[in-house]
């Protein structure tokens, strides 16, 4: 025997009885902790067996697998059945084997097979329409989108003394899987199979709803115009009542209006003297209360577009006419605007010859590239009427000298006059371009 040995036997031997049990403890306490250990990290893993099982087929269930010996263990999160890993196929096939789990439908059904003998008309009619409703679930559990479904009909008793019926209605409560959602379509479909499987029963009385309440289907109602809306909409219709006849359809207004959300009220009395035997007595007061409602306009700012080359006579008569049609007033800080946007120019009727023609369109993207600040200013009436007779002018000295040069392609009379009738046409469509033209050849 080891040497180490004889001193632990003989160490034990002559130790009191409660330096034994320390001794004891020091052995059994390791072997405890990693035995524990052991299985804390070398427990089976679990998978789930069932969910969202009724309380009844979960009871069921669970009493099979405690007669069947398998270990299991509930979720706290949802309640789900979970076994290990190793025997998950087991348990369900010989859970299956005694006919679980089974649904409410599937116990129903049971119920309903059995003998009528006894039955009473009502709990006849009561057991086909039960019959009824679990074969429409079925039908509606089948779209992909719906996980369970159930049906309530309401089946009121046709009676030859009423003259009126009345209607024959249907709910229907869907569960719909994660992740999807039943378009108007689709409910619509639901609506149309119950209504068709029940007689009398009519397509517009039948409910889909939710687990969570929601009727699906239903169109939300438009939101009511806001005050402010409903005045800034008023508004631009008047402006645009009384410009429209005169400027057509080449106007648009912008309306904003600012309301006051308190009510005002303004009590005032006044007390009338009687002259009675020569004095004055008061006799007669008579009291007023204002009311002024809230949503009051407070201010209104507008701005008026001219989609149009307008005068400047045009544009003030615009502006007085959208002034009183709006009825603003100036005490209350109201404001308004009328902006004139040019014209597009109007395309060319006609074509000069490919040599000149190459010329003219030269100058003009250059002028706009150089000075798009001058253009966006614009210059009054008079001036452009100036600068379109100086383009003219200018434009056809330079094809005349451009002319004296000897070339072999140089244009015929007939040429010159297309060309220049084509420039003509240019400058009294833009006038602004002849004279940015003219003032760029000024400066150089």
């Amino acid at each position: 025997m080891p040497a180490w040995l004889s001193a632990l036997r003989d160490l034990v031997v002559d130790a009191s009885p409660l330096r034994r049990f320390m001794l004891a403890l020091l052995v059994v306490l390791p072997l405890a902790a990693l035995a524990a250990a052991w299985l804390r990290f070398n427990a089976p893993a679990y998978q789930t067996l069932y969910a969202q099982l009724s309380d009844r087929a979960g009871g069921e269930v669970i009493a099979a697998l405690e007669q069947l010996d398998i270990p299991y263990r509930l979720s706290p999160a949802d309640g789900r059945i979970e076994v290990p890993a190793d025997r998950l196929h087991a348990a369900r096939y010989r859970l299956a084997a005694r006919g679980l789990p089974r649904s409410d439908d599937a116990v129903t059904d049971a119920a309903s097979d059995a003998p009528a003998l006894g039955l009473t008309s009502a709990q006849v009619q009561q057991r086909q329409q039960r019959a009824l409703e679990l074969e429409l679930a079925r039908s509606v559990q089948a779209l992909d989108s719906v996980e369970l479904a159930r049906v309530h009909l309401a089946l009121p008793k046709v009676s030859p003394f009423l003259r009126d019926a009345p209607p024959v209605t249907a709910a229907v409560l869907v569960r719909l899987r994660p992740g999807t959602r039943l378009d108007t379509a689709q409910v619509t479909s639901i609506q149309t199979l119950v209504a068709a499987s029940v007689p009398r029963l009519q397509r517009e009385h039948v409910q889909v709803i939710d687990p969570h309440g929601v009727v699906l289907g239903v169109a939300e109602p438009a939101p009511a115009p806001s005050a402010r809306a409903a005045v800034e909409h008023d508004l631009a219709r008047r402006a645009l009542a009384v410009l429209t006849p005169w400027l057509g359809e080449q106007v648009s207004v912008q309306v904003t209006a600012t309301l006051d959300d308190s009510e005002t009220v303004q009590t005032v009395e006044r007390v009338r003297n009687v002259v009675v035997a020569g004095e004055a007595r008061p006799l007669e007061k008579s009291v007023r209360t204002t009311r002024v409602p809230e949503g009051r306009v407070a201010r209104v700012n507008a701005i008026v577009v001219l989609r149009l080359d307008a005068a400047p006579e045009d544009v003030r008569r615009a502006e007085q006419m959208a002034r009183q049609a709006l009825g603003l007033v100036r005490s209350r800080g109201d404001s308004l605007g009328v902006f004139v946007l040019p014209a597009a120019a109007p395309a060319q009727q006609s074509q000069a010859p490919a040599a000149p023609q190459a010329v003219a369109p030269a100058v003009i993207p250059q002028v706009r590239a150089a000075e798009p600040a001058a253009a966006a200013r614009g210059v009054s009436v008079a001036i452009m009427g100036w600068g379109a007779g100086l383009a003219v002018l200018a434009l056809a000295g330079f094809f005349l000298w451009r002319r004296r040069e000897p070339a072999p392609s140089a244009p015929a009379e007939d040429e010159l006059d297309a060309v220049l009738g084509s420039l003509r046409s240019e400058v009294l469509a833009d006038p602004r371009i002849a004279a940015d033209v003219v003032r760029l050849w000024m400066r150089a």
